[in-house]
This record gives structure tokens, C-alpha cells and sequence, in this order.
């Protein structure tokens, strides 16, 4: 009797010979509907950035416990006791002293922050990496819009949940770095204060000891809930949709009756979810494992006990954000003084607000009627193509921009000389490296439609000689 699934049935027959896979089918049906998903052959490994986003995502919430259950979220001054002799028997604010605390007292402390430190790092990276890899291969058209803009709302969400962690310690750079925050925020028009208060709670150091424990209930139980549910909602769509493919990897499938065809798009042809793709997903989350914990082993980036407790009459000398804020940092340094707050708002909020939101809607400007599976090659599409590089060269430009300091000093010139020079950089560059990327593969598609017409043409001719004889 011929088994009622054909894909099942090919399955069971390759893993006929393995105990362990009969055992869990027996157990688990590995053969339906979610469990036999296929994933697409990746040869680039380019599909697999969701994965290590949602693995840091894992670190961060176990090495966050733990660090949550020994931070104490408050800027009372407290005489501070342990290793640190620079501050021994000295005041400083309770936050400030816990983080010492963890960092230099407790087993293991100082690795598991780093563990934290570094897969917030990668977390973003990740998310951003794999944002660039959705847009210039098109996945984001018809039916993904909606997964877009989650993946979009949770690059926005990781960010703000880095600057919150940064603001927890409460030393010079931290409060200086909120302070930033809180002065961007301000800046909006009309609903500035109102904003601020709902945000903050107060101002900024003054109300230190309502905004702290306000930003460590934001950093530890608000933004990660809401990213859990945003990953949530973003993996049941990508369960509910069929996954992107790769065309180009048909060309090397098997040429069987039932191989489907090059330009099918209603199936995926790919491993199925339990066991090869399961077993892919685990060896990346040893992976990423690996590669979070030999940063936080080897680079541990620690600076609080250099930086000192926050203090109203220190500012740090450079005081530069995390890598993910430092173009944002950078446009708002090209701010132009006679705009006076009206500057502020214009380079540190409107215009970064306008990279994002055209994040958000692109989808809906280079929409598509019919729903697209297949991913596209980013040279076969100059607009697109040229969009992203442009963006891409604008905020290399700006985060340059954002290290003016270290810029002007390798050049041997004052920081303030740079400001102009940079203000037209930061828009001649993306627009020439745009234009030019747009030029050249307008160019390449033009040659391609021209050597397909003219295969087609001597095509259509050899077909009809018969004819004409």
C-alpha cells in the first residue's frame, strides 16, 4: 500500500536506518506540518543571522538575571567596602557601588557582565546584519511586510534597551551618556516635557534617584518583555509563511521527476526542521556561545572604576556611546549652532527618526502585487540596491562623525575645524556612492535584457527556419 504522504514517506525511507530519529518520530510526528518545515539550502549562511540574534537574546536574559539579582537600582550615596581601594571607605552613589560589587567581588562577576556587555553588542550587530540581508535581497516584499517591520521595531527596541544598561551604573560616563538622552528628548517641539516626564520621570541628574529605578524597571522587565513578544510574533509568521529561498541553489539539485521546476515558487526546497535543521540551530548556538563568551573572556571592556561615580562637576574626557549610538552621536555633533535647540532636535532626533521610519515603510514603497518567495539579487535591482548603499555610506559618515575628536587629532588639526568638512561629507558621500552603485547596475541590467532579447531572437528564428524551408 503506497504511503499516504509522499514527502513522509521519503523521509522516513532516509532515516530508516536511524534509531534515534524513529524513536522521536514515534514520539513527536517529525513529520508534520511544523516540525517538517523546510529551511532552504543557504550557501552563504546569510539565513542564519536570525538565529544567532535570538541566541544573544538567551544569553542576555540568563546573564541579566543574574546581574539583576545583585544590582541595586538606587543613587542614595552609601560608604563603599571592597577591593576597589581608589574608592574604599568613600561615598558614591548605591548603584555605582553594587556594580563595583559585582564586578570585583563576586565569583565570576566581571565575566558575566562582559557575557552581557558582549551579546548585547552582537545582539544589535546581528539583528542589524541581518536587517541589511533582508533588504538587499528583496525578502521583505509581498507576503513579509509585516515580519519587516517587526524585525525593523526590534533593531529600534535593542538599541534603547542598550542605552537604558548604559545609564544603570551611574558613573561619569553613564550620566553622561543619559544626560545626551535626556536633552534629545527635551528638544521635541511642543511635547518635549511632557515627554521627558513620562520617560524620566524628573530631571536629569537632579531626579537621579526616581530615574534610575525607573530605567532599570525599563532595562530588565519593559523592553525585554516586549522583545520577547516582538520575536515571538516574528517567528510565528516566519512558521505560518514558507521561507525565503535562494533560486540560484536549484541548479544544483538533482535532475529527478520530482525535482521541482527552476522558477516554482509554491514550494520550498530545502531540509526539513526536525532533525537537520534543529541540529544546524544548535551547533549556532554553540556558536554563538563561543564567540560572546571569548570576547567577554578575553576583551573585557571595563571601564566604571576608571570612569569614577557620577559626579555634577566631571565631565569624562571623550565621552563616545556604544558603537550602535555613535551615528546618532555623530549627527548630532554636525548640529548647526545658530539653530540653538532647534539644532538638537533637528540632527539628534528628526533626522535619525527619518533613517528609521524609512526603514519602516520601505516595504510599502517598493511593494509588490504578487507574493515573492524567491530572493533576489541585490545587482538585478539598481534602486534598491543603491538605496541601501547610500543609507549604508550615511551612517558609516555620521559615526565618523561621532569620533570627530580622534579624526582631527590622527590629522593633527582642532575637532572644530572638521565640523564643516563633515557637514557636506555626510551628504555628498551617500549621494555619489548611491549614484554611482545606481549607474553601474542600471548599466549591467540593461546588458542582460540586451543578451536575452538576442538569445530569444535567435531562439524565435532557429524555431521558425523549419517553417521558412
Amino acid at each position: 500500500m503506497a504511503h499516504p504522504d509522499p514527502q513522509e514517506a521519503e523521509t522516513d525511507e532516509r532515516y530508516s536506518h536511524s534509531r534515534i530519529y524513529q524513536w522521536f518520530d514515534s514520539r513527536l510526528d517529525l513529520d508534520d506540518e511544523l516540525l517538517g518545515k523546510a529551511f532552504p539550502e543557504d550557501r552563504y549562511g546569510s539565513f542564519l543571522l536570525g538565529e544567532v540574534s535570538l541566541f544573544c537574546f538567551v544569553i542576555l536574559a540568563v546573564t541579566g538575571t543574574v546581574l539583576g539579582l545583585l544590582y541595586v537600582p538606587a543613587a542614595q550615596n552609601v560608604q563603599y567596602v571592597g577591593q576597589v581601594s581608589d574608592y574604599a571607605g568613600t561615598s558614591v552613589p548605591q548603584a555605582f557601588s553594587s556594580v563595583l560589587h559585582i564586578t570585583y567581588d563576586v565569583r565570576l562577576g566581571m565575566y558575566v557582565r562582559m557575557l552581557h556587555h558582549w551579546a548585547s553588542y552582537v545582539f544589535v550587530a546581528a539583528i542589524g546584519i541581518h536587517a541589511m540581508r533582508i533588504f538587499f535581497s528583496g525578502a521583505y516584499r509581498n507576503p513579509r511586510e509585516i515580519n519587516w517591520v517587526i524585525g525593523t521595531s526590534l533593531l529600534a527596541i535593542a538599541m534603547i534597551e542598550g542605552f537604558l544598561g548604559y545609564a544603570l551604573p551611574y558613573d561619569n560616563f553613564s550620566q553622561t551618556a543619559t544626560g545626551i538622552g535626556f536633552q534629545l528628548t527635551q528638544s521635541i517641539p511642543f511635547i518635549g516635557t511632557w515627554v521627558t516626564n513620562l520617560v524620566f520621570g524628573g530631571n536629569w541628574p537632579a531626579n537621579a534617584s526616581t530615574i534610575i529605578p525607573r530605567m532599570f524597571f525599563y532595562h530588565v522587565f519593559l523592553l525585554p518583555a516586549v522583545i520577547a513578544g516582538l520575536i515571538a510574533a516574528h517567528l510565528g509568521i516566519l512558521v505560518r509563511q514558507k521561507h525565503t529561498e535562494q533560486q540560484g541553489t536549484r541548479k544544483d539539485l538533482p535532475d529527478t521527476k520530482n525535482a521541482p521546476d527552476y522558477d516554482d515558487e509554491s514550494v520550498v526546497v530545502g531540509i526539513p526542521f526536525a532533525p537537520n535543521q534543529m541540529a544546524v540551530t544548535i551547533i549556532v548556538g554553540l556558536f554563538t556561545v563561543g564567540i560572546v563568551s571569548f570576547l567577554a573572556g578575553l576583551f573585557p571592556i571595563q571601564r566604571i572604576a576608571i570612569a569614577g561615580p557620577a559626579s555634577p562637576f566631571e565631565t569624562p574626557l571623550q565621552p563616545a556611546p556604544a558603537w550602535f549610538f555613535m551615528w546618532t552621536y555623530g549627527a548630532l555633533k554636525l548640529a548647526i549652532s545658530a539653530l540653538g535647540s532647534y539644532g538638537t532636535f533637528v540632527f539628534g532626533v528628526l533626522i535619525p527618526g527619518l533613517v528609521v521610519g524609512a526603514m519602516f515603510l520601505w516595504p510599502f514603497v517598493d511593494r509588490s502585487e504578487e507574493p515573492r518567495h524567491f530572493t533576489a539579487n541585490p545587482l538585478d535591482r539598481p534602486l534598491p540596491t543603491a538605496v541601501g548603499i547610500a543609507s549604508i555610506a550615511f551612517v558609516l559618515m555620521l559615526s565618523i562623525a561621532g569620533m570627530n575628536e580622534i579624526v582631527a587629532e590622527s590629522i593633527g588639526i582642532p575637532a572644530t575645524e572638521l565640523k564643516l568638512p563633515l557637514q557636506v561629507l555626510s551628504v555628498a558621500v551617500p549621494v555619489v556612492y548611491g549614484l554611482i552603485v545606481y549607474v553601474m547596475l542600471r548599466r549591467r541590467v540593461r546588458r542582460k535584457d540586451s543578451k536575452r532579447s538576442a538569445s530569444r531572437s535567435k531562439m524565435d528564428s532557429a524555431g521558425r527556419m523549419p517553417d521558412d524551408d
